[in-house]
């Protein structure tokens, strides 16, 4: 029996952008080449959408043939390396038994988790339930780096995913990586086992890429969301001096960005208090992104006084705030929220602090 980890390198897509992990076992006499996946889940689930945006759905260890589990990566251009493990028949054994007793359909569904429970952390916890302290991980990977940092590095030719990714994903995602917390990612999983030792001795006895991949075409596009927001200040700027000009109001425009804003601070706030997503709550965003601008929008430029224009009036000084305080935010906020902040803010501070005349 052989048993062995596959690393899977990124994908186009932004689910499988981090690459995956799974574990092979080969055994020529008694026939078997399969691959145990955790990172695989029924898209029948009843209510799936619902479930999987607020992070309720199950995750779910399948078993498949490696021949099954390598042509999806060659019709998607992915490489698979192999990572082949120095056990005794015994140890190999004890992993497989840990394997299909987790395969069991009572317990083959577990709660995924980005960083701590997802397909890479389920074989690093099970190899070690199944090892036990023969088993020493040696921590190459640098654990001054925040999670959030370890997810850009994926995210380089995936601009607008990123700028999605760092609207969505709270405070927790700036805490620095304690040992061994890299491994939530495949290729930190990868690092962690050809470093670690069994008993003093290297834990992989080969390692080799059994799958080449297509080189993926590189991501040179103009059109960042940095250069697009800094575009729409601009054009923002120029109405609003334009309007100025003529004494004439920017209504139309000065409500579709407040609602913009709302809006964008709805989607943040449900994430925190309505799903199950640690990952995604003490999301700083609220502080230039408020849900409550969709019910004062409603009130703007109507009366544009007393309670409504002090409400405008104070996020404007709270915008602003937030760009002078940037640098000691906890939270690591994209760049791209910078030209998107000044629009709110403008626009915040003609509904709070110019004349109605205007």
């Amino acid at each position: 029996m052989q048993i062995s980890l596959l690393t899977c390198s990124p994908g186009s897509d932004l689910y499988s952008v981090f690459g995956h992990s799974a574990i092979r076992v080969k055994d020529p006499i008694n026939k078997i080449d399969s691959v145990y996946n955790y990172g695989t889940f029924d898209f029948n689930t009843e209510n799936f959408y619902v479930k999987f945006s607020r992070g309720k759905l199950n995750y779910t260890l399948s078993r498949q043939p490696f021949s099954w589990f390598q042509y999806t990566y060659i019709e998607e251009g992915r490489a698979i390396r192999e990572q082949i493990l120095d056990l005794t028949l015994e140890e190999k054994q004890r992993f497989y038994d840990v394997l299909e007793t987790n395969h069991l359909p009572q317990n083959r569904n577990y709660k995924y988790h980005f960083f701590f429970d997802n397909c890479a952390t389920k074989i690093r916890d099970k190899l070690k339930e199944s090892l036990g302290e023969k088993l020493t991980y040696h921590h190459p990977v640098d654990t001054s780096r925040t999670f959030r940092e370890m997810i850009q590095l994926y995210l380089n030719d995936m601009p607008w995913s990123d700028f999605g990714i760092d609207i969505a994903l709270g405070l927790p995602c700036d805490d620095e990586l304690q040992p061994g917390d890299a491994m939530f990612l495949p290729d930190g999983l990868y690092l962690e086992f050809k470093h670690a030792t069994l008993d003093g001795k290297p834990l992989v006895s080969s390692d080799k890429e059994i799958l080449p991949a297509e080189p993926l075409p590189p991501n040179n596009s103009f059109f960042t969301p940095s250069v697009f927001i800094w575009m729409l200040f601009g054009v923002t700027l120029l109405l609003s001096l334009l309007c100025y000009l003529k004494k004439k109001r920017l209504l139309w425009l000065d409500r579709l960005w407040i609602t913009v804003s709302g809006l964008i601070g709805l989607m943040v706030f449900l994430l925190w208090f309505a799903t199950d997503h640690t990952t995604t709550a003490d999301n700083f965003n609220l502080l230039w992104a408020i849900p409550l601008n969709l019910i004062f929008v409603f009130f703007s430029g109507k009366s544009n006084r007393g309670l409504v224009r002090k409400y405008f009036q104070f996020q404007t000084i709270l915008l602003l705030l937030v760009l002078a305080l940037w640098s000691v935010i906890p939270q690591s906020y994209h760049i791209a929220f910078i030209p998107l902040i000044l629009i709110f803010a403008l626009s915040s501070f003609r509904l709070g602090w110019v004349s109605r005349k205007y």
